[in-house]
């Protein structure tokens, strides 16, 4: 039989549900990605079309398929050499969904005439990348009850 599974990368993630409920454990991401060499990044991995993932808590034995829509934060260390990013594209922000309160970075590399949050928010991504000193919070979207940028005194 043709072996069909795809080679991955665990990577230790915690997630808040959208029930609040925190789960630690692991996901599997693509160990090759379309857009450059080596694995896919997580920011890539959850805003790819499908739906479900498989999740492996790290107190059961066997992994569970959870769905992306009800995950409001997906956080893990950030392990990886960032991308060279100019700085004239950095914003600080405070996101908000519901009680949980995040604050970081987050990288506006789009066209000059649309390098506003409100562009950034509106893009077609599901999840939103928040760079929080060692940590990545990736944040879904439609789970944000407000964004604010933190501006410079």
């Amino acid at each position: 039989m043709v072996d069909l599974r795809v080679p991955t990368v665990p990577l230790s993630v915690e997630i808040r549900y959208f029930d609040e409920r925190p789960l630690a454990g692991r996901i599997f991401i693509p160990s090759l990605s379309d857009h450059h060499d080596g694995p896919m990044r997580p920011d890539e991995w959850i805003n790819q079309a499908t739906t479900f993932f498989p999740f492996a808590a790290n107190d059961a034995r066997h992994a569970q398929l959870l769905n992306k829509r009800y995950v409001v934060v997906l956080t893990l260390d950030d392990t990886g050499e960032p991308a060279p990013v100019d700085s004239s594209y950095v914003r600080r922000v405070i996101v908000e969904c519901g009680t949980l309160r995040l604050e970081g970075e987050v990288s506006v590399e789009m066209p000059e005439n649309q390098r506003r949050l409100l562009d950034l928010m509106n893009r077609s991504d599901l999840f939103l990348t928040l760079r929080s000193g060692s940590r990545i919070h990736i944040i879904q979207k439609h789970r944000i009850t407000s964004i604010t940028e933190v501006m410079e005194d």
